[in-house]
């Protein structure tokens, strides 16, 4: 594998790609384009003389889109379908996922000099693998959507939050005035040496959705 420099018209996007891209969050990526420049190379093959990209299908797009002329090519190797197509999910695997508190620190001191309109990120793991995908909508498995079909209506009562709030403590001290203060207690986990992620306050229990079915009534 080796990085190469080449005109952008010599680049096409891969025809299968399976990846889509809301209008909105494409303007996103063209904004960090502008701002941050072409600092990613994309992962393509050789075809007839050309490249393929298999991994930054949308940076293309954009690069075209914003005039851009050169842009690196990481060239990799692949004679069949099955390679094209685990390069590609390889690409755009979510192997890793923001800690949330852990974040939130990063970010907040440096909050008035990062338009955070721009950015967006996964909080929590995966919750899907492919072989989960084709059980359930594949051959032979489920499709959600007909499954559905015939299942009484119902309506999901809005339990998100009215608002919230980033507080930070200078000392245990202030953390236990807190806690007393809204009578509640701060749980510490020792392993990360971080605060519980979130609470709400007055206290409510929080219900999960998970864990409910339909029961047939007869």
């Amino acid at each position: 594998m080796n990085i190469e420099r080449v005109p952008i018209s010599s680049v096409v996007p891969w025809e299968k790609n399976p990846r889509g891209i809301k209008t909105k969050d494409f303007d996103r990526l063209k904004k960090q384009i502008l701002k941050l420049g072409t600092y990613k190379p994309l992962l393509a093959y050789r075809e007839n003389g050309g490249y393929v990209v298999l991994g930054g299908n949308m940076r293309i797009r954009a690069y075209k889109e914003l005039g851009i002329q050169e842009v690196d090519i990481s060239v990799i190797d692949a004679p069949t379908e099955a390679k094209k197509i685990e390069y590609a999910l390889s690409d755009n695997d979510r192997v890793g996922y923001y800690e949330e508190e852990a974040l939130a620190e990063l970010i907040y001191p440096h909050i008035k000099d990062i338009d955070l309109s721009e950015f967006k990120v996964d909080l929590g793991e995966p919750w899907l693998d492919i072989k989960q995908l084709l059980e359930r909508t594949g051959p032979g498995g489920q499709d959600p959507a007909a499954a559905w079909e015939g299942m009484p209506e119902f309506k999901n009562e809005d339990k998100t939050a009215y608002m919230q709030i980033i507080v930070s403590f200078k000392c245990q001290g202030d953390v236990d005035k807190f806690s007393k203060l809204i009578r509640q207690k701060l749980p510490l986990n020792n392993k990360h040496r971080q605060y519980t992620k979130s609470i709400w306050y007055p206290e409510v229990t929080i219900e999960r959705m998970m864990d409910k079915v339909y029961q047939d009534e007869s």
